[in-house]
Order: C-alpha cells, then sequence, then structure tokens
C-alpha cells in the first residue's frame, strides 16, 4: 500500500482530481497525462510510480468513462457542508441537526438529474467485492441526499467504482 512514503490511494485521487479525461482514450493517453501531470507539478515522480495506469484506463473504457472523456458536463471534488435532519444518523438524533461535510469524487450533471461517482482503491478480492460496497454505501447515499438538494434536481445514480478490480457498482 505504501512505497517511499506516499500512499497508493492518494496517488490515484490525484490522478482523477487533475487528469484531463478527454486525453485518456487508452493506456497510452493515460500514461502521458500522469508524466504530463509530474511535470506540471501536479503529481510528485513516486505519486506517479504509484499509480497503475493500466487500472485508470480500465476505468475510462466503461460507459460512465466514456461519458467523462466526450465531456459531459462534470464537477470533481466537489466538497460541501449542508445542515442535515440527525433522524438520517442514528437513534438519538431526533430533531436534532447534523453537520454532513463531504467531498464528490465526481457528479455528472445531467438535465434530469445527477451521476455521482466515488472512487475507492481499496485492494480487494471478488468474494470481498460485497462488503466493502456495503460498507460505502451509506456515504454515497448521505451525498446523493445532499446533492439533491444542492442542485434541485435529482441523482438518478450513484456509483462506486472500484480501481484494484474494475468494477462499477452502482448503488442508487
Amino acid at each position: 500500500k505504501f512505497r517511499h512514503g506516499v500512499e497508493y490511494g492518494s496517488a490515484v485521487h490525484a490522478v482523477m482530481q487533475h487528469i484531463r479525461y478527454e486525453n485518456c482514450g487508452s493506456l497510452e493517453g493515460v500514461v502521458q497525462e500522469i508524466q504530463s501531470m509530474i511535470r506540471r507539478g501536479l503529481l510528485t515522480s513516486e505519486q506517479g510510480e504509484l499509480v497503475d495506469a493500466s487500472q485508470i484506463a480500465a476505468f475510462f473504457a466503461t460507459e460512465i468513462g466514456r461519458k467523462l472523456r466526450s465531456g459531459a458536463e462534470h464537477l470533481r471534488e466537489f466538497k460541501f457542508s449542508i445542515l442535515d435532519d440527525g433522524t438520517h444518523y442514528g437513534d438519538g438524533l431526533e430533531g436534532e441537526q447534523v453537520l454532513l461535510q463531504g467531498v464528490v469524487d465526481c457528479a455528472m450533471i445531467f438535465d434530469d438529474g445527477i451521476v455521482i461517482l466515488d472512487f475507492k482503491t481499496d485492494r480487494l478480492s471478488d468474494d470481498q467485492l460485497d462488503e466493502a460496497s456495503s460498507k460505502y454505501r451509506n456515504q454515497i447515499l448521505a451525498y446523493a441526499g445532499a446533492m439533491e438538494r444542492i442542485f434541485k434536481r435529482p441523482v438518478k445514480s450513484a456509483c462506486l467504482y472500484f480501481f484494484s478490480l474494475g468494477r462499477l457498482i452502482e448503488v442508487l
């Protein structure tokens, strides 16, 4: 998970935050983008070495990745803070206001709604996928509720993308 003191997950998230989607139609394009981010100071060379470019390219080969490459309106690393009813977060919080803060990795904005994408860098086997998806389910559902309130339009899909398995899991 660690090499040269740099964490793999943060390196992948840095790539996905800054990579130019339109240039990611091939493995070679992803490799060139990572090298460009290193030259521009958006990634360290150590972070660049940690990232498996083939995993990034596999994401951009998915239907949702192709939509991003083709220029779908999107937000990256969207930070939000909203007050929410405590009943969503546990017993005894009825009538309380809870401050919900989060960062949505990627959201595509369409006229008929929003698609949320949360990138996961857990190293998993296929038999761990259901458990991992369940672990993140409440987080992404909370993000969906927040995005609906902020943008005043429905979230039509909320997905987790697990890089280690190249799998997209639709939660909503």
